[in-house]
């Protein structure tokens, strides 16, 4: 019979895969050659690839970057951590 206690009444989807963004604000304290130095709320995972949003005066350019170091650094009495970025190069088509 139909809906009874030996009916199967769901089934579970397989795995899928996404993509989280996070959007958190950063103060960008050095911008020199291929390496960024920035102070975040969050700490940073080593090896961790991001985008980084730079505001120019007419433009908002983005930045491919991975984060080749994460300190913990009191500023003003608050906990904050100072992310050393690496510029990652863009594959000219």
């Amino acid at each position: 019979m139909f809906g009874r206690r030996s009916h199967a009444r769901f089934t579970l989807s397989s795995s899928t895969e996404g993509v989280l963004s996070v959007l958190r604000d950063v103060v960008v304290e050095q911008f020199e050659g291929s390496e960024i130095v920035a102070i975040s709320q969050e700490a940073g995972i080593l090896d961790e690839i991001m985008l980084i949003e730079i505001p120019d005066y007419d433009a908002t350019a983005a930045v491919g970057v991975q984060i080749i170091e994460s300190r913990p650094v009191m500023i003003d009495g608050a906990l904050r951590h100072r992310l050393r970025l690496r510029k990652l190069e863009v594959a000219q088509s």
